[in-house]
């Protein structure tokens, strides 16, 4: 599980930096990171998390594949100047969303906040995948004997209709007949 939520911002805008972290400091622990070398670096540290691209700042599109390829388990939300051929490119790579760089607080809080409930989500499904992925290797294989109500074996259901089979010719009068001297 993700004990505290890592937001990981790339930048060399100082003036982002500033109102991301003024935006998240409740939210998450934000990690401003400006160069593209350290970015490998920090994303191991702090895997999975939330990444914040300025599609401003060099490299970024290049980082963007890099990233998309090498570690599935971080989302990434690109941020860059609205109706820009960037962003556009961005939107169309398959990230978890591409927003503009005037950023409104509410809106931008509620995006950073599904992407961590993502997160989340992932996180868990990637835990019950191994939970029963390591179940079913520990589990010895069942047997399918079926009992009856005094724990006897009955007979498996694959042959209950051969047992009716040689009732199929008896003549309906006779069979009233044989069990009418009886009741």
């Amino acid at each position: 599980m993700i004990s505290s939520p890592v937001c990981i911002l790339y930048t060399q805008d100082p003036d982002l930096v500033r109102r991301v972290k003024a935006f998240l400091r409740t939210i998450a622990q934000t990690r401003h990171v400006s160069d593209a070398s350290r970015l490998d670096a920090v994303l191991q540290q702090s895997n999975p998390a939330l990444l914040m691209i300025d599609l401003r700042a060099k490299e970024s599109r290049d980082l963007l594949d890099q990233i998309q390829k090498d570690w599935p388990e971080v989302l990434i939300i690109a941020l860059g100047i609205a109706r820009s051929e960037p962003l556009r490119e961005a939107e169309q790579s398959g990230i978890y969303a591409a927003d503009d760089l005037q950023l409104d607080r509410p809106h931008f809080q509620a995006l950073v906040g599904r992407a961590f409930d993502y997160l989340k989500v992932l996180q868990d499904n990637r835990e019950l995948r191994e939970e029963s992925s390591g179940a079913t290797l520990t589990q010895p294989p069942r047997s399918d004997v079926v009992t009856d109500r005094y724990g006897m074996p009955s007979l498996p259901l694959l042959r209950f209709p051969r047992v009716f089979r040689r009732f199929d010719n008896v003549d309906p009068a006779l069979w009233k007949a044989s069990l009418m001297p009886r009741v």
